[in-house]
């Protein structure tokens, strides 16, 4: 992974994570019970190899300062945005290597923020206590700030990724992309971004264009071109037009698992081509959800 740095997690910021919680787990997700970061939010994880899809909301005002890389803070840069709309907010990428992988995307003329190293006390099935290790490099953009970055490096991922949490009812196994809305005008300065953070050339699409990670896709399309891929785009999907991660689309292993918990829970979705798109906005925290086989 090192030099490619891969889509991980972008941070879905809820106002209500425990609602928000019940709606993913309503959809086949086994979700993780909520744990708390050390700069005051929270998180609820949903578990895959080498990504995670992770819900946030706010638990400690007072805490959104603490843990500061340079000038960035995490908890107040998560806790500004969420008092704007609800969304992504900004996006973790896997390494195996942050401090080079830091290295290499200032190399290319990006800007790290600085660096947060941090852990939380885990008790594993057998009673056992351990601590989970991570440290994080902070990537921003001044004209980006819903596409801020930061390289993730878990030293303890046996910590986090277990079995039992990685098994989902609805057959989602991880990400296959990240659709970023982005309009014409703003797309340039998009396209360099990711270049630069991924050492990539962007490759051009019939809807816009796409950016190769190591782990999957970043998907880049105007509000317009987006409904190739998604149908209309709802008004209330990213409504302030700042270039943001809009979409999260998913690999199942079979599309069938996921129809008894669409029913069930009543959920809204049409299907564009081999596509299956959520379109409830307001219920999932602010984004779509799309699924794909394979």
């Amino acid at each position: 992974m090192t030099g490619a740095l891969g889509i991980d997690h972008p941070l879905v910021t809820v106002r209500d994570l425990e609602t928000a919680r019940e709606t993913y787990r309503s959809l086949g997700f086994a979700m993780k019970p909520p744990g708390r970061h050390p700069w005051g939010t929270s998180t609820a994880l949903v578990i895959f190899r080498r990504q995670l899809l992770e819900l946030v909301g706010i638990w400690n005002n007072g805490l959104l300062d603490s843990y500061p890389a340079g000038e960035f803070r995490f908890g107040r840069h998560v806790a500004s945005h969420l008092a704007q709309r609800e969304g992504v907010a900004l996006s973790a990428l896997y390494s195996d290597d942050a401090e080079a992988d830091a290295a290499a995307v200032v190399s290319r003329g990006g800007h790290c923020e600085g660096t947060i190293r941090f852990g939380r006390d885990v008790m594993l099935a057998d009673g056992t206590a351990d601590r989970t290790s991570t440290v994080l490099k902070v990537f921003t953009h001044p004209g980006l700030p819903r596409l801020s970055m930061f390289a993730c490096q878990q030293f303890r991922r046996d910590l986090i990724e277990f079995p039992e949490w990685m098994d989902h009812p609805n057959g989602a196994t991880g990400f296959a992309s990240a659709t970023i809305l982005a309009e014409p005008k703003d797309q340039d300065q998009v396209r360099d971004w990711l270049q630069c953070l991924h050492g990539v050339t962007a490759e051009p699409a019939a809807w816009g264009f796409r950016v190769r990670t190591g782990n999957g896709w970043w998907r880049v399309a105007s509000r317009c071109d987006a409904e190739a891929l998604f149908g209309p785009v709802p008004e209330m999907l990213a409504p302030d037009g700042a270039p943001s991660v809009a979409s999260l689309d998913l690999r199942v292993t079979d599309l069938n698992r996921l129809h008894p918990f669409l029913q069930s829970g009543d959920f809204a979705y049409r299907e564009i081509g081999r596509y299956l798109v959520l379109t409830e906005v307001d219920r999932l925290g602010g984004i779509l959800l799309s699924f794909q086989e394979g």
